[in-house]
């Protein structure tokens, strides 16, 4: 048992303040899932392609509150133009996780999540009251700007909230979330996916931003962050409140956290160096000092693609975080409606809602497996699934066997949901110095984001051309990539210090 295990004591508990931390953290996550699969179950309504009746005899659509509110039907959209409102989701995402890893270490992760939501309700309220396609696409670029920020806040706020004991774990709840809120679209699309009450799904995520905003006057800062500003009793204090008042184990969290930045507490009292650190623009730490926030700004852009030893870990998250698009869930995600409805138009919607449910199951239960069996095994046994899920999903769609099809697409979600969905957001900040964290965090996002886009604009012409062999070349995307995971991705679980990891 290492000096610092001994300081931390016994294994932590899962407390209520830290379950509730968390909940209120995820709901940015829950936000970007639901504004992923947002136009996937009303896509065709919207678009003008399809008419669904809410119910038998519903009457003229003008006699509707929304008709005589001056609120139009549909949209009347191109299949492209339908792409690129679906896609235009990922450029927002990627604008806004370009900047956010920066300005939260700046401004703190609770100080720009109200931001975060605020611009969450604009981007939905927009989507809620378009009238024209220019609207629709402003209204996805501004929810996708809150969601990019979203994606990369919340996984550096539950890291730095969680016991390093716990952090695969509850790291994993940022997936978990993804998949809530992917559900809770499918779930409201099977009551208002039709001509007459779609733009009821759109308000639903200026609502979920709402909630979030309420929430996170209830929970503190992160402990992490306010240390690294210099206030050391000040994240102690959060610490204990997350750790149910075990004020050793709170003091031994954060020494563990200054000795993996190469620094220690001042023999002056972590008060008196918040006073020091206040006027750190003015004075020279001394090397004893704890980093502060300014050493961690010092990690440029520039010095993060030139610097030697950020390389191995900048290679690593890229191939991951695109991979994890690269291997096709954008095509279910987005388009699973459509997909479904080739062989089985009726129950397009339902068998989508059954594919969300089993995805949140699935990566609820896979969480306490990334703690047990580690993140390696479970991302190499996840993308080599994918694979062989694909050629199934491929054989279903070309052969016309609607079982195989279905079948195959639940068995794809499943085995996604175990390792390669919650697994690559969790280990950006594990395969990183702490120093380079926000960062990494904001670069592994954005890589994602590009995936994201190009998977989400792309597939739609791929599968014009090529049909359902499209899942083929997905199939042997995930085989590669499995192949990379077993000779490059190291271990994390367990590993604190940055060189242990690279070894």
């Amino acid at each position: 048992m290492s000096e610092n295990q001994a300081l931390l004591g016994p294994k932590p508990k899962v407390t209520s303040s830290l379950v509730f931390a968390t909940i209120v953290v995820c709901f940015g996550s829950i936000q970007y899932g639901y504004h992923m699969a947002e136009l996937n179950a009303p896509g065709q309504v919207l678009s003008c392609t399809e008419f669904i009746e809410p119910w038998p005899e519903a009457g003229p659509y003008a006699d509707t509150w929304f008709g005589k509110h001056g609120f139009q039907q549909c949209l009347p959209l191109t299949e492209e133009q339908m792409g690129f409102a679906t896609s235009i989701f990922s450029i927002g995402g990627l604008v806004g996780s370009l900047y956010a890893g920066r300005v939260a270490d700046r401004y703190g992760r609770k100080k720009y999540s109200f931001t975060n939501c605020v611009i969450g309700i604009i981007g939905s309220l927009l989507l809620f009251r378009a009238n024209s396609y220019a609207q629709l696409i402003a209204g996805r670029f501004i929810a996708g700007i809150s969601c990019g920020s979203c994606i990369v806040v919340t996984p550096l706020f539950i890291n730095e909230i969680s016991p390093k004991e716990l952090r695969g774990s509850l790291g994993s709840m940022n997936q978990v979330c993804i998949n809530v809120g992917i559900l809770l679209t499918q779930l409201l699309a099977l009551k208002y996916a039709d001509s007459y009450r779609w733009r009821w799904l759109m308000l639903a995520g200026a609502i979920l931003a709402l909630i979030q905003f309420l929430l996170l006057f209830k929970i503190d800062e992160s402990p992490l962050w306010l240390a690294s500003r210099g206030d050391l009793d000040g994240a102690e204090h959060v610490l204990r409140g997350l750790r149910g008042g075990d004020r050793r184990r709170s003091r031994g969290e954060v020494d563990e956290w200054l000795q993996s930045r190469g620094s220690s507490r001042p023999a002056t009292g972590s008060a008196d160096y918040t006073q020091m650190n206040s006027h750190a623009s003015q004075q020279s730490a001394s090397p004893e000092s704890v980093t502060s926030s300014s050493s961690q700004q010092d990690v440029s852009v520039k010095n993060y693609f030139t610097d030697p030893r950020y390389s191995k870990s900048r290679w690593a998250i890229t191939v991951i975080l695109v991979s994890q698009q690269f291997c096709g869930i954008g095509s279910i995600i987005f388009y699973g409606v459509k997909l479904v409805s080739g062989q089985l138009p009726q129950y397009a919607v339902l068998v989508n809602f059954g594919i969300s449910i089993l995805n949140v199951v699935v990566t609820l239960g896979a969480s306490s497996l990334v703690d047990h069996w580690g993140r390696k095994p479970l991302l190499t046994a996840s993308a080599g699934a994918i694979s062989i899920s694909s050629i199934f999903l491929s054989t279903g769609i070309v052969t016309n066997n609607a079982a195989m099809l279905v079948a195959s697409t639940f068995m794809y979600i499943a085995v996604f949901a175990i390792g390669l969905g919650p697994i690559p957001f969790l280990v950006i900040s594990e395969l990183s110095p702490p120093e380079a964290s926000g960062i990494a965090q904001s670069y592994g996002t954005t890589c994602n984001w590009i995936g994201t886009f190009i998977v989400g604009y792309g597939f739609p012409i791929l599968n014009e051309w090529l049909h359902g062999y499209s899942f083929l070349v997905f199939a042997a995307y995930a085989a590669a990539f499995t192949l990379y995971i077993h000779l490059k991705v190291p271990e994390t679980k367990g590993k604190q210090d940055y060189d242990l990891v690279w070894n």
